[in-house]
């Protein structure tokens, strides 16, 4: 059983049993934490996500319908509270319970008390819920006490019917309910099990004939959504119930798919990350590894555009060994759409990027999807340490093939001034990515220059003009004439022309993972000034102009799980120096030779291979790993 189906002890009862899938689906979910907060441990917050998760997680998640055990709790008789003029006394399921109770706005003693209510409920799960939430079954104990109340099928039907229903909604009712009608007919009966009994509010009799009020019904939701949502600590606290069920070693699998790598990842995406499948798939055509990629979709907020890899993309995967080539909350995220049960058919291997020194206990988790983890440096292998799967540093391969015929009078750039290049995505937390460093080096290295003289290119993606943090950044930029903003969406041949046209690129992040922008750069001969700390030191070497920095504790809630973590605090001073020697040095330079070996799709291919073959071949697998 794979852990996100074990269930998560609480101190309290509740219609069903709470499982660990359902904390992961709520610790993706800012707004689930807002409106269910969790962390305060109380059972009216457990029932209303339960509800939530009965109702809605059920349609979106595959992940909660996969969990055996909790459909058949959802099926079986809740007991509510004897009304009298209720036709549906002891008719009500779990799953009509919970998914009555997110209608009523998680009231519970509006379907607990008032018939009116409970009977829309039932009509609606009859009509078209339970076909919704993959709750189709009619248990035979609810099917005898519908006979039982009704006595004739014509009588549960128009019960469920409404007076505006035309002749087609009503043939398409009797269609969601031929099941029903069927085994009426065929006088199908059987002793009730045992009901599962829900707590009782104390209240609720003086609602009994009450409705929620308009205004209560439209300020809730409000209320809800503004609410602050828990901190890393609470969050850590919520996934330790998840975490408790972690497997120290992955159970041996039987695996019956031929040689070959299944990349998971976004290929059409036009960011770094989707760079990276279309990246390894570059590399394992080059050593004759079989591959193939499922495209992972991105929202609507990022562009996916890049069509290099759609004849390597399809629907099902092949091989036996999957490569997933997210972040370990995307991978989180993809496996509660899609479900856990193809992972056990497969090898699993999660190349996660991360950018800060330790992976969050939050998400420690997450490690039970995988089988084995590779770093994309030295760095990021080193936040997964305490990972329960061997974990293993793999180089990225980083090519330039085609770069844009474009001028600077294309770019709409000075002809003549020594140009600095920095390219960020507001997508990201700039607080890591750290654009106001550049700026700020920026303007102390130039004070003296005017706009034909020199200047800095700002390559901003997904910007959003009302952006708080943009908002920042916007008036540091102030009015100066000599920093150029390119906000359009661009293609990757013209963000390479883009950097082409510029002299020398400037990256004060505070933290990386890789530095995918970086290598480019290296790999177009231009000069570098960066950070001297991460992920990029594995490559930022000389003749790397490595910019001096400390180390401070990062802000609440300045990146993503970042309490308790370091990064780096480059030095502008000293940025602002290394700018000046580039300056002083002036334009037309011979291009930098940078050792770039590493980044080639046949270097990372053959390590690529030879993990891949030890995968597959056991013997040669602890071989491999006592050489990591």
């Amino acid at each position: 059983m794979h852990p996100y189906h074990q269930v998560v002890e609480l101190d309290f009862e509740l219609p069903t049993r709470f499982y660990t899938g359902m904390l992961v689906v709520w610790l993706l979910r800012p707004n689930l934490q807002r409106k269910f907060p969790l962390h305060k441990n109380r059972r009216s917050d457990y029932l209303a996500f339960l509800a939530w998760c009965a109702m809605i997680g059920r349609r979106e998640c595959r992940l909660l319908q996969e969990i055996e055990a909790w459909n058949q709790e959802l099926l079986r008789p809740a007991k509510l509270p004897v009304l009298k003029n209720d036709p549906w006394t002891g008719t009500f399921t779990v799953g009509m319970y919970l998914a009555g109770l997110h209608r009523s706005k998680y009231w519970s003693a509006q379907i607990q008390a008032n018939p009116k209510l409970r009977h829309r409920a039932a009509r609606w799960y009859f009509r078209e819920g339970r076909q919704a939430i993959g709750l189709q079954q009619v248990p035979a104990w609810q099917l005898k006490a519908i006979q039982t109340n009704f006595s004739e099928f014509e009588n549960f039907k128009d019960a469920i019917l409404l007076p505006r229903d035309d002749q087609s909604t009503k043939t398409l009712v009797a269609e969601n309910c031929q099941d029903i009608a069927k085994r009426w007919r065929a006088h199908e009966t059987e002793d009730s099990p045992s009901p599962v009994s829900i707590k009782k509010v104390a209240w609720a009799k003086r609602l009994a004939a009450a409705t929620l009020p308009v205004a209560a019904n439209k300020l809730l939701p409000v209320i809800r959504k503004s609410a602050p949502g828990p901190d890393s600590r609470q969050l850590t606290q919520i996934a330790w119930h998840i975490n408790a069920h972690l497997q120290t070693k992955s159970p041996e699998k039987a695996i019956s798919k031929p040689f070959g790598v299944n990349l998971f990842g976004y290929a059409k995406g036009e960011l770094g990350i989707g760079e990276d499948v279309r990246m390894l798939a570059l590399a394992l055509k080059g050593v004759g590894v079989p591959f193939c990629i499922i495209n992972i979709e991105l929202g609507k907020d990022v562009s996916q555009k890049d069509s290099s890899a759609d004849g390597w993309v399809v629907s099902e995967p092949k091989y036996s060994i999957n490569i997933f080539c997210m972040t370990g909350i995307e991978m989180c995220r993809y496996i509660t759409e899609t479900g856990t049960d193809f992972l056990s058919a497969y090898y699993n291997i999660g190349l996660w990027p991360w950018e800060l020194p330790r992976w969050p206990e939050a998400w420690h988790h997450s490690w039970s999807l995988v089988d084995e983890l590779w770093g994309i440096s030295q760095y990021t292998a080193a936040a997964y340490a305490n990972a329960p799967v061997p974990v293993i540093p793999m180089p990225l391969p980083v090519v330039i093939n085609e770069v844009a015929p474009l001028s600077r009078r294309d770019w709409k750039l000075p002809a003549e001034a020594f140009l600095f290049v920095f390219s960020f995505d507001m997508n990201s937390k700039p607080a890591r990515k750290n654009p106001q460093a550049v700026i700020r080096a920026f303007k102390k290295a130039t004070e003296e220059c005017n706009e034909n003289q020199a200047g800095l290119v700002l390559k901003v993606s997904h910007l959003k003009p009302q952006d708080p943090e943009w908002q920042t950044l916007e008036t540091l930029i102030g009015e100066d004439p000599r920093i150029h903003l390119i906000t359009t969406e661009l293609r990757r041949p013209e963000v390479l022309s883009l950097y082409q046209n510029c002299d020398c690129y400037v990256a004060l992040h505070r933290s990386e993972g890789f530095g995918r922008a970086l290598a480019e750069a290296q790999l177009l001969g231009m000069p570098l000034i960066a950070t001297g700390f991460s992920g990029n030191m594995e490559f930022c070497q000389p003749p790397t102009h490595r910019v001096d920095y400390v180390l401070i504790n990062l802000k609440k809630n300045e990146y993503f799980f970042g309490d308790g973590q370091h990064w780096a605090e480059p030095s502008i001073d000293h940025a602002a120096e290394l700018m000046k020697e580039q300056l002083a040095q002036g334009r037309g330079h011979q291009p930098v030779q940078y050792d770039t070996e590493r980044f080639s799709p046949e270097y990372c291919g053959k390590q690529f291979k030879k993990r891949l073959n030890a995968i597959a071949q056991p013997a040669e697998k602890e071989i491999f790993l006592h050489e990591h």
